[in-house]
């Protein structure tokens, strides 16, 4: 019990101060693509927010692996909100660096109800509300737009 409390307070406090108690901007959902930077207390990541080839109105969201502190390390990626919503988008993935990750397609609204970016540490016994991961990095998900310079795809040409 203890544990999940602890969990709580910590998923509000990080959503909160990635919130700043203040609504997200509204994006530009004509851009091409978006980019944001990940940073963690183990792993660090480059995060690519592109419109869909496939589906209109819906955005392709890649993530590179820059700094992996154990190469091999298992991890789950999951949108979530200050609320405490969440969507996982990929149950396992094996992170190495400057492997890519297809974490799936998003909608709009996707983009504007979780607007969180969760990469942590996979726990098969436990959903992603309950789960104490040691190794995380948290962030905003790019919107589109975000990001977007000649310099910004260092890792990634789509």
């Amino acid at each position: 019990m203890m544990r999940k409390l602890w969990l709580m307070a910590l998923v509000l406090t990080l959503a909160l101060s990635l919130t700043s108690c203040a609504k997200r901007k509204a994006f530009n959902l004509s851009a091409a693509y978006g980019y944001s930077q990940c940073d963690g207390n183990n792993w660090s990541f480059d995060v690519y927010l592109f419109r869909s080839q496939t589906q209109t109105g819906a955005f392709d969201l890649v993530i590179m692996p820059v700094s992996i502190d154990t190469q091999g390390d298992i991890a789950s990626v999951t949108i979530g909100n200050s609320q405490l919503g969440y969507k996982q988008l990929v149950n396992q993935v094996v992170l190495n660096d400057g492997q890519e990750i297809n974490a799936g397609m998003l909608s709009s609204a996707d983009l504007i109800n979780y607007p969180i970016l969760a990469i942590t540490a996979f726990d098969p016994t436990t959903n992603f509300v309950s789960s104490s991961p040691g190794k995380s990095s948290y962030c905003y998900l790019p919107n589109p737009g975000d990001g977007v310079s000649q310099n910004q795809f260092q890792y990634y040409q789509p």
